[in-house]
């Protein structure tokens, strides 16, 4: 069973979920993917100028959440949902080691992405990079006033700062760590 779970805006673009759900028995967990509309970067240059905050730092806390993403104004013109929607998301506490854009205003801050696991019930972003604790990570996001700041998408949003950065010949090009760190 297909349907939309929200749609967030994100700078001045919207972001898509459709989510499919699995059920399984009462030992295993229910697992329901979210398919993400998110932008994506072809550069590191574009990566980097559409977030607000860039920064590492070692991931050292991991909770989950649902978090409230409907509007004050009743219910949102296109996701239909009111006053009382939440949406599933994963609440990454880092403690910041260098910030290349933006400011933060503690040594820690917390990121937001969306999916998490709620008792027997996960959420998966699909094609979500991994995101581990103790881990150290150089992470692209956008800043809200009132709000946790989220990652900018899925997979082009952490870079685990201590893993092999190769690509083989032949292979389409993606944005390595080493060519965000170059800009900034």
């Amino acid at each position: 069973m297909t349907f939309i779970l929200a749609v967030l805006g994100i700078g001045i673009g919207y972001i898509g979920y459709k989510s499919s759900r699995t059920d399984v028995s009462e030992k295993e967990k229910s697992v329901t993917v979210l398919q993400a509309d998110y932008p994506e970067y072809n550069t590191a240059e574009e990566l980097v100028e559409s977030a607000d905050l860039v920064f590492t730092g070692i991931v050292k806390n991991i909770e989950y959440k649902m978090l409230d993403v409907s509007t004050d104004e009743g219910a949102d013109e296109d996701t239909g949902f009111a006053d009382d929607e939440k949406m599933p998301y994963t609440l990454y506490t880092i403690d910041v080691d260098k910030v290349y854009k933006g400011s933060v205003e503690s040594s820690a801050i917390v990121v937001k992405r969306a999916g998490g696991s709620f008792g027997s019930d996960e959420y998966v972003v699909e094609n979500a990079s991994e995101i581990a604790k103790g881990k150290n990570y150089l992470f692209a996001a956008e800043t809200y006033e009132d709000a946790y700041p989220s990652l900018l998408n899925a997979d082009q949003s952490s870079y685990d700062v201590d893993a092999p950065q190769n690509v083989m010949d032949g292979e389409e090009k993606e944005i390595m760590l080493s060519d965000i760190l170059k800009l900034i």
